[in-house]
């Protein structure tokens, strides 16, 4: 017993001289890293592979176990910059199956069609892709594949799980009462299928996106449109095939793309030298140089304000299982620094939220109702704002969104589980002592009684008509009518553009266009960004995070996102979405958009 005590205690002071080196090396090469150099004849090189995220998480730990590789607010500036930098030559994009919605794919092809028209180029490689990173490449001027890759062009497919009848198999009954016909949070945990309604919105969203991408597909590369349809329906797995059919300009390694590169920064002459370098500078290292270096950054102050992941109480944050939290505390922080900071002439809320807790999400609303009687506020709504990310924008002075962001979901649901069988599987007894009727209301260890399910229905009922009256104020709208287009149902951006769920298309630009507008400001008056939240540092998010028993932590951490990120994306979110349920604060509602499907 000695010597494995002794083993133990070696490997736990290993295991931490480990860690606590790795952190000196971080933090030397933080240190160590100084402003980019950027020399004439460079090509920025955005890499769009894996997860792409608005804004990486706040605190450095939870950057590495997320895993975004790119942040979109890195990618905005880096386009602008070098639209503008006599340095920069072009821009080489390689693709790898990025993983993003098709609002940011929408808002990543703007971006680069605004660079491409300073002159310069945009060269693609792609290197394996579905229709998704495809749809983003083809802002490029030249698309090379590469050779005997895989490819997937065969169309669109959204995947739902239904969980009733593991919570049979456990014995767990969820009572769930969710307002709103295509409000199917509730039914994915009491069904074992799709609605009438839920498939009727899944199948319109479908549409939507097969629609955005046969078009731009066939705009592009000069197809006819029925012939394509044809080949997807085929399907299309084989880079051969795919250049057989004018998908791509060529089949080429990416060293050849390299010297195609070179010959575009040099001339001819590149062609004869090969032993010229290409000069390149990523994306994050780029986006590092400041603004003012290319004449930017400068002019009146627009606050940003990113509002990302699972609406939840307190403070927000990130862990593997619940991914990113964006905590009421949290935010009404940054809107109250917005609004006491008197350079801010105005605010721009960045929303890529499915929503989460109705409180939660009102209490913010209620900030940022404080917030517009000193400032202007803008929404510009990123993949996903719907139900309570819904409800923290529709009484903004502007909501402005991608065609294909998904949004509204008014709608309510709320559920406790019944787990008297589990309990009794397990051979657990519990004894109830109270005072009191329904003193122990709501809880897991019996049914609801009809009674309480009656007042459990009018709590939840009281909180729709709240939403749904509270869209009404903000959109100038009756109760009936918003009661009409709520129901909990998911839209496209474009479509809740007509029913007034949504002011104007677009993306961030657009956004600070309304900005400067209700600010009064004149539309070419120069801006700079002043972000919120700011990023934690190493020393700040171990201090803060993890405290004293940091290596004992961080270890499960890593090994549980690890594993996490190995499963599909529709199983993680679903996984997600279970966690999100059990956490969630006794008696309260959601407002979550937990049938948005990820569409692929």
């Amino acid at each position: 017993m000695a010597v494995r005590k002794g083993w133990l205690i070696f490997f736990i002071v290993l295991g931490v001289f480990v860690f606590m080196s790795g952190l000196f090396v971080l933090g030397l090469s933080a240190l160590l890293d100084t402003k980019p150099v950027v020399r004439d004849d460079t090509v920025l090189r955005v890499d769009l592979a894996g997860l792409i995220t608005e804004r990486f998480a706040r605190d450095a730990f939870g950057r590495e176990i997320e895993g975004a590789r790119v942040q979109m607010h890195d990618l905005r500036k880096a386009l602008k910059m070098a639209a503008k930098d006599d340095r920069i030559e072009g821009v080489y994009l390689r693709v790898s199956n990025p993983e993003l919605g098709w609002a940011k794919a929408q808002e990543i092809r703007q971006l680069l069609h605004d660079f491409k028209a300073s002159g310069k180029f945009v060269v693609a490689f792609i290197e394996t892709c579905d229709e998704l990173a495809y749809y983003v490449a083809l802002a490029a001027d030249e698309l090379y594949l590469q050779p005997h890759s895989t490819v997937e062009f065969n169309g669109f497919a959204a995947e739902v799980p239904f969980f009733k009848r593991l919570f049979n198999k456990v014995g767990l009954r969820p009572q769930v009462y969710n307002i709103g016909k295509y409000k199917s949070a509730g039914d994915v945990l009491k069904r074992d299928s799709m609605s009438p309604a839920h498939r009727e919105v899944t199948e319109g969203l479908l549409a939507s996106h097969f629609e955005e991408f046969v078009r731009t597909v066939c705009e592009r590369r000069g197809l006819v449109r029925q012939e394509f349809e044809q080949l997807l329906d085929e399907g299309i797995y084989l880079a051969d095939d795919a250049l057989k059919h004018q998908l791509v300009d060529t089949l080429q390694y990416e060293s050849d793309v390299f010297e195609r590169l070179k010959e575009k920064v040099y001339g001819e002459e590149a062609t004869n030298s090969r032993a010229r370098k290409l000069r390149t500078i990523r994306l994050d290292r780029y986006a590092r140089v400041p603004a003012k270096e290319v004449g930017l950054g400068d002019g009146e102050m627009i606050a940003l304000i990113y509002a990302i992941g699972g609406i939840v109480s307190g403070e927000g944050g990130f862990s593997p299982l619940l991914g990113r939290s964006m905590g009421a505390e949290s935010m009404t922080r940054m809107l109250r620094a917005a609004r006491d900071n008197r350079s801010v002439k105005a605010v721009v809320l960045r929303v890529d939220s499915p929503g989460g807790s109705a409180l939660a999400s009102d209490v913010m609303w209620a900030e940022i109702e404080k917030l517009k009687e000193k400032k202007p506020v803008v929404v510009s709504m990123s993949d996903v704002a719907a139900s309570g990310g819904y409800w923290i924008s529709m009484n903004c002075d502007a909501i402005v969104a991608q065609p294909l962001t998904l949004t509204g979901s008014i709608g309510v649901v709320s559920g406790v589980f019944d787990a008297s069988r589990t309990y009794d599987k397990l051979g657990i007894v519990w004894e109830t002592v109270k005072k009191g009727k329904h003193a122990d209301m709501p809880t897991d260890k019996r049914p609801l009684t009809q009674e309480e399910w009656e007042k459990f229905k009018e709590q939840t009922f009281a909180i729709y008509k709240t939403f749904v009256q509270k869209v009404a104020d903000g959109r100038g709208k009756s109760w009936e009518e918003v009661d009409r287009i709520a129901q909990g149902r998911v839209w496209t951006g474009q479509e809740a553009r007509a029913i007034g769920l949504v002011d104007s298309l677009g993306g961030l630009d657009a956004a600070l266009a309304l900005a400067k507008a209700e600010a009064g400001l004149d539309p070419e008056t120069r801006t700079q960004w002043v972000v919120y939240p700011r990023p934690k540092g190493l020393l700040e998010s171990l201090l803060e995070r993890l405290g004293g028993q940091a290596a004992l932590r961080l270890a499960p951490l890593a090994g549980e996102a690890s594993w996490l990120r190995n499963l599909s994306r529709d199983t993680r979110q679903a996984l997600r979405n279970l966690a999100a349920l059990a956490s969630v604060r006794r008696g309260e509602a959601l407002a979550l958009a937990w049938h948005v499907p990820i569409i692929r």
